[in-house]
């Protein structure tokens, strides 16, 4: 007899990410039901694939509910996600199935976070972050604090390279007209983007100009999974885009504005997949203690869509193969620190 395959929910299926995920999950065998608000895109897609669909619109919350019958867990790949989050998190709650989303901004898991408590009386998980946005920064978060258990302050960056989706760079576009935060004496407070920036030494030849990027959302997460009551997040990104960051109440509105609009409109849908084989990702991490010691570690991964399909799945595996804390959660908190030990492609290198 085949062992029994819970059913999971794929909402955001044919986006760019999510394609990629959806066909991963068939690869391994996952009882997995995509969903999304365009009935003729998913039949499309899930023909091809020959898994089963579910369209629905985020306005019907009955459709909502009717959609998640037998649903043990939703992974959310529909960004905004100041659009869904929240929307489906609540869904969630209501039918008791596990919520993910691969959301890295603070914001969003702000909002999710404040759903503590009735997630917990619910008996689900919250867990924001589950792509390369934020469980490698995570879990590389928890490995430094592991090496360095008196640490009082974290500084997180990350290098992705040029290419980015369309549902990226409109993310990126809405984070434009938000307060970012910083972690101080434990608690997130405004911070200007690009008002700080170093050097990162991202490995061997791999010396990147980095500037504050404080709508990551790996401030709120490190800080949970590690309570280092100091942190901070920087971007390894080229000039224009450090140049947009700095002076982004020019790109509030007027011509300025609209130039990025038009720019997001014709990016393309994603990355081609010879371009993803040639591009890698790579995270930084430097602890401090209260004397003043140092430890850094880098972790080297696939291209950061490769990554968020690892991750993600890594998670939702994780999720409906044992039991998981209620409430919201971490990727850290979930699955420790092996992600950067046992993703394919994944290395974790420990610095002086």
């Amino acid at each position: 007899m085949a062992a029994f395959k819970p059913s999971w929910l794929l909402y955001g299926a044919t986006g760019y990410t999510g394609r990629l995920i959806a066909a991963e999950a068939k690869r391994r065998g996952h009882n997995v039901i995509l969903a999304g608000r365009d009935a003729a895109s998913l039949k499309t897609l899930a023909q091809s694939l020959e898994l089963n669909f579910r369209p629905f619109d985020m306005a019907a919350r009955d459709a909502i509910d009717k959609a998640l019958t037998g649903i043990r867990l939703v992974l959310n790949c529909a960004g905004p996600f100041s659009l869904t989050a929240s929307t489906l998190a609540q869904a969630c709650m209501r039918t008791g199935a596990h919520y993910l989303d691969i959301a890295g901004e603070v914001a969003d898991h702000r909002t999710l976070q404040r759903l503590d408590d009735r997630a917990k009386e619910a008996g689900v998980m919250l867990l924001p972050g589950a792509g390369f946005g934020i469980l490698p920064s995570d879990c590389l978060a928890l490995h430094l604090k592991q090496r360095q258990p008196n640490a009082v302050s974290l500084t997180l960056a990350f290098s992705a390279g040029a290419s980015a989706s369309a549902g990226t760079m409109a993310t990126f576009l809405e984070s434009l007209g938000q307060s970012g935060v910083v972690r101080k004496s434990g608690q997130l407070v405004n911070a200007e983007a690009a008002s700080e920036s170093r050097s990162i030494d991202f490995g061997p030849g791999k010396l990147q100009r980095a500037v504050l990027f404080p709508w990551r959302a790996d401030v709120l997460s490190a800080g949970v999974s590690t309570d280092i009551p100091h942190i901070s997040s920087y971007a390894a990104m080229p000039m224009a885009l450090r140049f947009v960051l700095k002076n982004r109440k020019m790109f509030s509105g007027g011509f300025l504005r609209k130039l990025l609009e038009d720019h997001v409109a014709k990016a393309p849908d994603g990355p081609k997949p010879n371009d993803r084989a040639k591009r890698k990702s790579y995270l930084f991490g430097e602890v401090v203690n209260e004397v003043g010691a140092k430890m850094r570690s880098v972790v080297e991964g696939p291209d950061p869509y490769d990554f968020t399909v690892l991750a993600a799945l890594a998670c939702v595996e994780r999720s409906l193969s044992a039991n998981v804390r209620d409430g919201f959660a971490t990727p850290a908190q979930l699955l420790g620190t092996a992600p950067l030990r046992a993703l394919p492609g994944v290395k974790l290198i420990d610095l002086a």
